[in-house]
C-alpha cells in the first residue's frame, strides 16, 4: 500500500464512519500489544521446558493430613 493511500480513503468517509475506523484501529493495536506480551519471541516448542519441571518421588503417596479421611 502506498503511503497516504489509507489516509486519503479515510478522509473521504463521513464523520460517523471515521469514528468507526478509529475504533477498528484501536482494537487492532490492542491485539498487537496482547501478542507482544504473550509471545515476544517464538522459540517455544516441544521439549523447551525439559529439565525445568520435576515431580517428587512420593507424589502418589498418601498425605499425613488426610489419614483421618482414608
Amino acid at each position: 500500500m502506498e503511503t497516504g493511500t489509507l489516509e486519503k480513503k479515510i478522509a473521504k468517509l463521513p464523520e460517523n464512519l471515521k469514528l468507526k475506523v478509529e475504533g477498528y484501529v484501536d482494537a487492532l493495536l490492542g491485539e498487537v500489544k496482547v501478542e507482544e506480551t504473550i509471545a515476544p519471541d517464538n522459540n517455544r516448542g516441544y521439549g523447551s521446558l525439559k529439565g525445568k519441571i520435576w515431580m517428587s518421588q512420593d507424589f502418589n503417596e498418601s498425605l499425613e493430613e488426610f489419614k483421618d479421611y482414608m
